[in-house]
């Protein structure tokens, strides 16, 4: 009995921490503020600001569109408070064709000035409807390195539809 007794308190206290934790997290969730700038009804830009006492610049997004107002690029810089000034970070390509939607994905590279070629690639399958029925990861491979192909693509994941909110996940 005592045993028992002692076993349901530690449970107790476990889900007591546990949801404190959980309550602590979920308001970091809430520690940020965003703005964006549009033109038109297009969001071009997006600043994330971080709440602590004050707001600190935290992040940035700008978006590029093309001529049917689909994203082209989205590129995202980090603020270096000691430069006071933001650093590119990462850029994805998006590439659309009839039956696909490609993610290109390349880190800046400080040392290079520029983006590292492209480091890792999602390529979503849509169906009729532009609705997605597979997904694809890619990682690039310079280790495959032949004289006729270079280096290339290795897939990392391949995901087929189940349905299209687990293919949009996919894409963490």
């Amino acid at each position: 009995m005592k045993t028992t007794v002692l076993f349901r308190i530690i449970v107790l206290v476990a889900m007591v921490f546990a949801g404190i934790a959980n309550a602590e997290v979920k308001a970091q969730d809430n520690n940020f503020i965003t703005n964006e700038e549009k033109v038109g009804d297009l969001v071009v830009s997006k600043v994330i600001y971080r709440l602590d006492g004050s707001l600190y610049r935290h992040m940035k997004y700008d978006f590029t569109y093309d001529d049917q107002k689909r994203m082209s690029a989205k590129e995202a810089f980090k603020w270096d408070a000691a430069s006071e000034k933001w650093t590119p970070y990462f850029k994805i390509n998006y590439t659309y064709t009839s039956n696909e939607i490609t993610l290109v994905y390349a880190r800046w590279n400080d040392s290079h000035k520029a983006y590292d070629a492209s480091v890792e690639k999602s390529v979503y399958e849509l169906n009729d409807a532009n609705m997605p029925i597979a997904y694809m990861n890619y990682k690039w491979n310079d280790y495959k390195w032949t004289e006729e192909a270079g280096a290339n693509w290795a897939i990392n994941t391949a995901t087929p539809a189940m349905n299209e909110a687990s293919l949009l996940i996919a894409d963490r």
